[in-house]
C-alpha cells in the first residue's frame, strides 16, 4: 500500500481566509485551550455570548496596544473570539443562515448600545467578509453558481464599505488592515495595491500575525502568486517576527502550506528551520499540540533522532488525535522504533486499534 502524505481535501477559499484566526488563536472552543492567545479568544466569545458589550469595548481598548504571553497581538485573538460564533470551523456543521444573522444583530446591537464602539464597527465589516464566503460556497470560481458569486460580491463590497468610510481612524489599528488585505484577497486586487497595505500593516504591527497568513495565501500559485512568491512571503514574515518568535513564523507557515516528505525534498521548506522555528515556539509556549506537532515534522522530515526525542519528551502527552491522520501516526510511531537511522518500517501496526499496515 502506498501511503499518501498529503491531505486529500482541496482547501477552500473559506478556509484560506480562516487560516489566520485558528493559527493564531484557534478560535473555536471544542478543546482546553492553554496557550494565552486562546484564552483571551475564549474569554471574548464568553462575553459576546452574554452581549456584555460595555466589558467588550473595555478588553478592546486594553488589548489594543498589548502582546500576549506568547508574543501575538492581543487584538487577533480578540477578533477572532468574536468570529467563534460564526465561524463554520468552529463546528462540526456549517451554522445556518438564521444562526448567521443572529450573530450579525448581536453585533448590530452591540453598536446601537456603543455607538462609538470602534471594535463593534470593525467586528461588522469583518462579519460581512465571513458572511460573503459563506454566501459563496467553498470551491473553485467554475463550481459557483452565478447567484451565489453575486451574492459574495455585495457582502464583500459591503464589508469594504465599512472598512473605507473607517480608513481614518483605522489607519493605526493592525484589524482595520487584516480586514482590507481580506477584501483584497477575495476581490484580487492588484499586486501593487495589495503589497503597499501589507507594508504598511507590517510597519503598524507584525505581530499581529493574520496580515501574513493572508498575505501568503494572496502570493500563493493558487491565487494570483507563484510557488516563488508564496517562499518569499514566507521568509518576509519570519524575517520581520523573528525578532520576538524566532523562527516559529516560519514554521507556522510552512505547516499550513503542506503536510508531507515532499515539502522538505524538494526545497520547498528547510527542515534545519522548521526545527528551530518548533523549539523558539516551545521556549515561548510549551504544550503538548506543538510537541506532537513538531514529532510529526520530524517524521515528515526523515529526522528519526528528533522524532524519538519527542516522543520520549511527550510520553503519555502523546496524541493521535492532533497527527494528519492514523496511518501516518502507526507509520511514524515504528518508524521511531526501527533499527538504523534511514531504515524506513515496510509494515507497522497500530498499537491501539490493532490495525495492520503494509507498503
Amino acid at each position: 500500500m502506498k501511503l499518501n502524505w498529503q491531505r486529500s481535501t482541496t482547501m477552500s477559499a473559506c478556509v484560506l481566509i480562516l487560516i489566520s484566526s485558528l493559527n493564531t488563536a484557534s478560535a473555536c472552543t471544542q478543546n482546553n485551550h492553554i496557550r494565552p492567545a486562546e484564552m483571551i479568544a475564549d474569554e471574548v466569545h464568553e462575553l459576546m455570548k452574554g452581549k456584555n458589550y460595555k466589558k467588550l469595548d473595555a478588553l478592546y481598548a486594553a488589548y489594543s496596544k498589548k502582546t500576549t504571553s506568547d508574543n501575538v497581538s492581543a487584538l487577533s485573538p480578540f477578533f477572532s473570539g468574536i468570529a467563534q460564533s460564526f465561524n463554520v470551523a468552529c463546528s462540526k456543521q456549517a451554522r445556518s443562515n438564521e444562526e448567521w444573522l443572529a450573530h450579525q444583530a448581536s453585533l448590530s446591537a452591540w453598536l446601537e448600545s456603543s455607538p462609538g464602539s470602534m471594535a463593534a464597527r470593525l467586528a461588522l465589516a469583518l462579519f460581512d467578509i465571513e458572511y460573503a464566503w459563506y454566501g459563496r460556497g467553498s470551491g473553485y470560481a467554475s463550481t459557483v453558481d452565478a447567484a451565489s458569486m453575486k451574492l459574495f460580491k455585495q457582502r464583500m463590497e459591503s464589508a469594504k464599505r465599512q472598512l473605507d468610510a473607517l480608513a481614518g481612524p483605522g489607519k493605526d489599528i493592525p484589524a482595520w488592515y487584516q480586514g482590507m488585505l481580506s477584501v483584497g484577497l477575495a476581490q484580487g486586487w492588484t499586486h501593487e495595491k495589495f503589497d503597499a497595505l501589507y507594508d504598511k500593516a507590517a510597519r503598524i504591527d507584525p505581530y499581529y500575525l493574520d496580515i501574513h497568513y493572508t498575505n501568503v495565501a494572496f502570493h500563493a500559485a493558487k491565487w494570483y502568486g507563484s510557488d516563488g512568491e508564496e517562499l518569499s512571503a514566507i521568509d518576509r514574515a519570519a524575517r520581520l517576527t523573528k525578532g520576538r518568535l524566532g523562527e516559529a513564523m516560519y514554521t507556522r507557515l510552512h505547516s499550513t502550506k503542506a503536510q508531507s516528505p515532499e515539502m522538505f525534498e524538494t526545497g520547498g521548506a528547510n527542515w534545519k528551520r522548521m526545527k528551530a522555528g518548533f523549539e523558539d515556539y516551545l521556549r515561548i509556549h510549551s504544550e503538548s499540540r506543538t510537541r506532537n506537532n513538531y514529532a510529526f515534522y520530524a517524521c515528515m522530515a526523515r529526522d528519526k533522532p528528533t522524532l524519538r526525542q519527542q516522543l520520549a519528551l511527550l510520553g503519555r502527552d502523546l496524541d493521535p488525535k492532533k497527527w494528519n491522520n492514523d496511518l501516518q501516526y502507526a507509520y511514524c510511531t515504528t518508524y521511531a522504533k526501527s533499527s538504523g537511522l534511514h531504515e524506513k518500517p515496510k509494515c507497522f501496526t497500530r498499537s491501539d486499534t490493532g490495525a495492520h499496515f503494509c507498503e
